[in-house]
Formats: structure tokens, C-alpha cells, sequence
């Protein structure tokens, strides 16, 4: 998941920041595509980010991890904004280039902040990234259900590698497909289980995040069931356990 674009007096030349080997690039779609950098050793938790720096040295983005735990790259979901200076940056690197980051980090846990209780996986768009990280690298405790708000069918990244049997739901706002929810992931709260013992993780705009939580408000579900990571979209919710 990408975050607004930040100015810090960290730059590619400060130790704080990692130089990383572009492996491997995946155009998913002509927007949406996947970068693989070397980990360098660097271990991470499902959840966490890394600021990834342009050319100019205090332009950057935080990303969330996509890639699992064990797999040895640290894989990203950028989509492409011609007019995004961080995201035009990132769709022109290639195989072998070098991009300077900083450490994993960051405090959303995605499946792993309640304990043994059942859990449900709500995203929109780029904001699959961190629950596909917790789903590769914890698949022996899966989530109730997976909710996934797209755009079109084949901005669903990930889907296709998860098992057939796995609870996921796509809601597809710009096109009308067969077998498909069409309309907005927030269409579908009402098939989900409520009660006192279940969690809800949301990954994606800052539009989803209100309007999913105003509806658990709504349905008496406790603030402390909910955890999310927001994207930047018109206006920035902080959370208190949450960055």
C-alpha cells in the first residue's frame, strides 16, 4: 500500500537508507505492477513498510511489504500514476537497478494483533499488499473471509495464487463480470459475521476505511476490533494503535 508522498532530511546518502538491487518487475496490468528487491537479510513482520526514495533525495513513498516472510526478495504493489512523482519514478527502473529505502517498519499486523480469535481481511486496491504478506507467510491460519475492492477483474493481484477453497469475495466497481459483485467492497459488510470475538483488518483508502468503520459503529462492533493502515486519498485518518 502506498502512503502520501513525504519530504524528510533523509536522503540516499544518510546510513539510515539501504541500497536494494531491483530482481525482478511485474506488470500486472498496464498500471499495476510488482517489484521484487533484494532483502538483504533484512527480516520483517506481515504488516510493516518500507520508504522507498526517488532520484531526488527527499522525495519518497512508504510501501507495504506484498512478499512473504520466507520468500528472499521484498516484493511490492506500486500502480502507476502518470502524474505521481514517486510512482513514475518506480515504473521506469528495470531489472538491476538500484533503489535506496529504508528498514522495514511499522506497527499494523495484519492476523496477528487478536490473539486466536477469528479474523476478517477487508482491502481496496494496492492495499492487498500487506494481507498477501501475512496470507504467504502464515497460511496454516487463514482468515474468515477476505474482502477485496477492485476496480476491474484483472487489478486482482494475488487472487489467482491463493487455493481455490480460500474465502475471498471481490467486489468490481467498473465493469460487470459473471459470478461477480458489481459495486463497492462496502456492498458485501453485510455478509460478514458479527460479534464480540471477531477482528476486522482494513488495508486502502482512507474512503474505505471510514465508510467500513462507520458501518461497524453502526452495528456495535468495538473500536478494538478494528485495525487498519490507511492510504492517502483526501483526508488522512490516524489511529491510535495504528500508523
Amino acid at each position: 500500500m502506498k502512503h502520501s508522498i513525504q519530504k524528510s532530511n533523509e536522503n540516499k546518502n544518510n546510513p539510515k537508507t539501504i541500497a536494494r538491487t531491483v530482481e525482478k518487475i511485474i506488470h500486472h496490468t498496464p498500471e499495476i505492477f510488482e517489484m521484487h528487491l533484494s532483502r538483504n537479510n533484512d527480516q520483517f513482520s506481515p504488516g510493516q513498510y518500507l520508504s522507498l526514495f526517488t532520484d531526488q533525495p527527499e522525495v519518497f513513498r512508504e510501501y507495504s511489504i506484498a512478499s512473504g516472510i520466507n520468500e528472499p526478495w521484498l516484493g511490492f504493489i506500486v500502480k502507476h500514476l502518470a502524474r505521481g512523482q514517486v510512482t513514475e519514478y518506480l515504473y521506469h527502473l528495470q531489472s538491476q537497478s538500484i533503489i535506496h529505502t529504508s528498514r522495514p517498519a511499522g506497527f499494523f499486523r495484519p492476523g496477528l494483533q487478536h490473539g486466536n480469535e477469528d479474523f476478517v481481511l477487508i482491502a481496496t486496491g494496492t492495499g492487498i499488499a500487506p494481507f498477501l504478506s501475512y496470507l504467504k507467510s502464515h497460511p496454516e491460519k487463514p482468515p474468515m473471509k477476505l474482502l477485496y475492492g477492485i476496480r476491474y477483474l484483472q487489478d486482482a493481484v494475488g487472487v489467482n495464487d491463493l487455493p481455490a477453497s480460500f474465502p475471498v469475495q471481490l467486489a468490481i466497481s467498473r465493469e460487470k463480470i459473471n459470478g461477480y459483485h458489481h459495486g463497492r467492497v462496502t456492498d458485501l459488510l453485510h455478509t460478514l459475521p458479527l460479534h464480540p470475538n471477531i477482528h476486522f483488518y482494513l488495508c486502502g483508502l482512507d474512503a474505505m476505511i471510514q465508510d467500513v468503520t462507520s458501518w461497524f459503529a453502526i452495528k456495535n462492533i468495538k473500536p478494538d476490533q478494528i485495525h487498519y493502515e490507511v492510504s492517502n486519498s483526501t483526508v488522512l485518518i490516524q489511529s491510535g494503535k495504528e500508523r
